[in-house]
């Protein structure tokens, strides 16, 4: 069948492929004569969220046998505040509609420093896990509504740097967190981990009541809001893909550090090193995988994938040689650094005038978060049933997994492109009926 295409003054009776967005489809918001300042102030939000949601993980020895719990059950502090992050990401979105921006970021961010203080002071397991599910309040909030607000308040030209901002944030986050937690907890108590997140946090409510201008809500989203996107085809597949790399993620990283001390047999400073040295090309990945997303976004996310599978499957079948851990560990720290921004702009790809910016987020942030559910809890169900190794094969399967489906998909895409381009195009004036057939 013909394509019809229209101008201003045509109706347009059939839809064109997205063009390609680099950043939410939202532009300037200009209340700051500093725009990219504020972003920082926002991107602190971001960063005190990694920090507090995976600070357990360094000090995850240490808090099993503190509670006298296993280290697969012990996994849970990472599992629930993703949980309640998937169900607060859309509520939050519905419900925050009419708030301005700023205010609801500080709140939210504010929101983790109670948690962090009751997470120290927990006095039993249980109250640990019920002040992990008031953090995930704040990791839906934040992640839902960051990267939007920060691209309101820039420039067209440069939401790429605002979004690289704020992602490379997260991926500080990852750097500090996971390592700091290691070494505070040896040589403090895993305790001490919460009390240092917590201060991270309160230090980015200050500066964002200090920098962060109004930001009005743009989209009043509803509920309706979110059914174009879920009834998308392409939507929906690039979803699949994003739960399972982050799967995969979080299988494999919420026991790192029990993996490379009990199966590569290093010690607890060696492992630290290693973890920050990863974390250190997360923040490569990011902004070097930023830089590309210019040039091809489906190139990208290609490369991205293809190397998060090498990078653990190189860990998880070459465990006990530590060459080959320190090769896998890069690879995927590359890999792990630039999938959010290049999966969420792939989602962009293929949704840019079609869906709300903020549902767009939400439903990204709900995927997220309930892969990482997900997987560390599967995952603490492997360790506890075949050993800590087992969370590396999970994670392994899991990419690779998500490589193929991405493959698939982009094949079936470009064939239907190709298709769709030896067709004639019809136009139909709004006026005169005319009708041109072009070749």
């Amino acid at each position: 069948m013909p394509k019809f295409h229209t101008d201003q003054s045509q109706i347009t009776l059939a839809k064109k492929e997205a063009t390609v967005m680099s950043s939410p489809p939202s532009h300037a918001h200009d209340t700051s004569k500093h725009p990219l300042i504020a972003v920082i102030g926002i991107a602190l939000g971001s960063f005190s969220v990694v920090v507090s949601e995976f600070v357990p993980v360094g000090a995850l020895p240490q808090i099993s046998t503190g509670f006298g719990v296993s280290e697969g059950t012990a996994g849970l502090i990472v599992t629930l505040p993703a949980l309640s992050g998937a169900v607060a990401a859309p509520a939050a979105t519905v419900l925050m509609r009419r708030l301005d921006r700023r205010l609801a970021i500080i709140g939210l961010t504010a929101l983790i420093v109670v948690s962090c203080l009751l997470s120290a002071a927990a006095p039993n397991f249980a109250t640990l896990l019920i002040s992990r599910l008031i953090l995930g309040i704040s990791i839906g909030g934040v992640w839902a509504t960051s990267v939007s607000a920060a691209a309101r308040l820039v420039p067209a030209r440069i939401v790429h740097t605002a979004s690289s901002v704020v992602f490379g944030a997260i991926a500080v986050g990852s750097v500090v967190s996971v390592p700091s937690a290691s070494l505070i907890a040896t040589h403090a108590n895993w305790q001490m981990t919460f009390v240092a997140a917590a201060a991270v946090a309160l230090l980015s409510v200050v500066v964002q009541a200090l920098v962060i201008p109004k930001i009005p809500a743009a989209d009043r989203v509803t509920m309706a809001h979110f059914t174009p996107l879920l009834r998308s085809l392409p939507a929906n597949v690039i979803l699949a893909v994003v739960f399972l790399v982050v799967f995969a993620q979080f299988s494999a990283y919420t026991f790192v550090v029990p993996y490379l001390q009990n199966v590569t047999s290093l010690s607890t400073g060696a492992a630290s090193g290693l973890l920050l040295g990863y974390g250190l090309l997360t923040i490569v990945g990011n902004f070097g995988g930023g830089a590309l997303l210019g040039r091809s976004i489906r190139g990208t996310v290609v490369a991205t994938l293809v190397s998060g599978v090498g990078g653990l499957l190189a860990l998880s079948a070459g465990g006990t040689v530590t060459v080959a851990v320190c090769v896998g560990l890069a690879l995927w720290g590359l890999a792990w650094g630039n999938a959010p921004v290049a999966l969420q702009h792939w989602l962009y790809m293929f949704g840019q005038d079609k869906f709300s910016a903020e549902a767009v987020n939400a439903t990204f942030t709900a995927v997220v978060q309930v892969a990482v559910a997900s997987g560390s809890l599967l995952s603490g169900v492997a360790v506890n049933a075949a050993g800590v190794r087992s969370s590396a094969i999970l994670g392994t399967g899991a990419s690779g997994l998500a490589c193929a489906v991405a493959l698939i998909f982009m094949a079936a895409a470009s064939r239907r492109s190709a298709t769709a381009a030896k067709e004639p195009t019809v136009t139909v004036a709004q006026d005169d009926v005319r009708i041109a057939a072009v070749d």
